[in-house]
């Protein structure tokens, strides 16, 4: 009788323990996907280009030390196929714990697929983030993404410059401290970028690359220069056929046909092309952020070029009447729902770990800004690149978002974009036919139903 009585005693005083107390030594196991980030850990050799695995083994290593009976299970996913992937997860009631994301499916949210994170956002935090990478995963009145990357690798945000070709070429830098430059100055400056080497006739370098595929956010970038987008401001359109959108496009070709300042074969190029062309020293001007100086130090230790040279950051040029833009955007993490409490706890507490000040400065390894102003306000102090963070930090300061928000999913309607921006590059339709014929798809795939 005395046993059975201590027995009742220690269930009620076990249960009368908060939940973390209680649970703290029940194994739980957590699946973590995310896709490839570079980064460097803690003591990692400077001589050595990061693999992907890197970060994601030693964040779940260090986590686990702080709670042994934990067990993360990570999982690093290829950017091409990512959403499928989980869309696949999803699908067969299988999705990860914790995903890291770059843009939250409105779907996820009303499909009740999320955790609201609010409860697990201190004040310090909502002091700390920016809005505009709390507001990327708010929804309605709450928030579902723990904020880590500010904005994204610099596509369709920023340009890069090689100063050795400006410099043979007499073309002077834009200056600073924000490395802006009109359209007029841009196109003066490209003209002379672009030159035979080998006297065939045909330019062997150029000011700048165009591609039609996997470099949607470039080519948004310059519907919005000349004032024109891909969504209107009340989210009930595509406006991509409109006519600043199309004089864009025109433009965009001409710099292949008529101008020669980019090269032939745009219609076939991805973002990737393009890359390799600057790596090449095939173009002065490449597309990304201070995260593209990083991958030029990556592939040199790694051997995939032979030498590296000095690059920096511009913004993409403007017209003065509509003024500077820039793509912005933040990723981070969220957590699908959990029916264990002590689970959901242990899911958020990881985030939290993955996007506090110490860890979220590791970033600075690949030349990423954070979501946190006071890891910002030091991060790059008397670095190597300060300047060059500065003037990207500026550029995004003009930042807008470019597929609306959350309330919207445009991907239905991007590859048809694509394929809009192929027959344009290729001359098949012209910039005006090619914009119509996507923005008849793209409003039946998106707005149906809606305006």
């Amino acid at each position: 009788m005395a046993r059975r009585a201590l027995g009742i005693l220690f269930v009620a005083l076990l249960l009368a323990l908060p939940l973390g107390a209680a649970a703290q030594e029940k194994p739980i196991t957590l699946t973590w996907w995310i896709n490839p980030w570079r980064i460097a850990p803690p003591g990692f050799p400077e001589d050595q280009a990061p693999e992907a695995e890197d970060f994601t083994r030693w964040a779940a290593e260090e986590f686990q030390k702080l709670y042994p009976n934990v067990t993360i299970e990570y999982e690093v996913v290829t950017n091409q196929g990512f959403d499928e992937k989980i869309t696949a997860a999803i699908l067969s009631g299988n999705p990860p714990d914790i995903l890291r994301v770059s843009g939250i499916k409105r779907q996820w949210i009303e499909a009740g697929l999320l955790e609201p994170i609010d409860a697990y956002l201190t004040p310090e935090d909502f002091e700390d983030f920016y809005d505009y990478a709390l507001n990327e995963g708010k929804f309605g009145n709450h928030y579902y993404m723990f904020p880590w990357n500010n904005s994204n690798n610099g596509m369709g945000s920023t340009l890069l410059l090689n100063p050795a070709i400006f410099a043979d070429r007499g073309v002077e830098l834009p200056p600073l401290p924000d490395r802006a430059w009109t359209m007029d100055e841009f196109m003066t400056a490209a003209r002379k970028l672009s030159y035979d080497v080998d006297g065939d006739g045909h330019n062997d370098v150029y000011a700048i690359g165009m591609s039609a595929r996997m470099d949607i956010m470039n080519n948004i970038a310059w519907l919005h220069i000349f004032g024109g987008g891909y969504v209107d401001e009340a989210q009930r359109t595509f406006i991509a056929n409109s006519p600043a959108s199309v004089e864009a496009v025109q433009w965009m070709v001409d710099a292949v046909h008529k101008e020669r300042i980019a090269p032939m074969g745009a219609e076939g190029m991805g973002i990737y092309d393009v890359i390799g062309l600057f790596h090449q020293e095939r173009l002065a001007i490449g597309y990304g952020g201070p995260y593209e100086i990083g991958r030029i130090d990556r592939y040199l230790k790694s051997g995939q070029i032979d030498k590296k040279f000095p690059v920096h950051i511009a913004q993409f040029p403007h017209f003065p009447e509509i003024g500077p833009v820039a793509y912005h955007t933040s990723g981070g993490f969220v957590i699908f729902k959990q029916d264990d409490p002590y689970k959901r706890e242990m899911a958020m507490e990881f985030a939290r770990f993955l996007t506090n000040q110490e860890n979220m400065a590791l970033l600075r390894t690949l030349l990423y800004v954070t979501t946190r102003k006071s890891v910002n306000e030091t991060l790059y102090q008397g670095y190597e690149f300060e300047e060059e963070i500065d003037v990207y930090m500026r550029a995004i300061a003009n930042g807008i978002r470019y597929f609306g928000s959350i309330e919207i999913d445009t991907g239905p309607a991007d590859q048809h974009f694509i394929a809009a921006l192929e027959a344009a590059f290729a001359r098949t339709k012209t910039p005006q036919q090619a914009m119509d014929d996507f923005v008849a798809v793209a409003n039946r795939l998106v707005f149906s139903g809606r305006r």
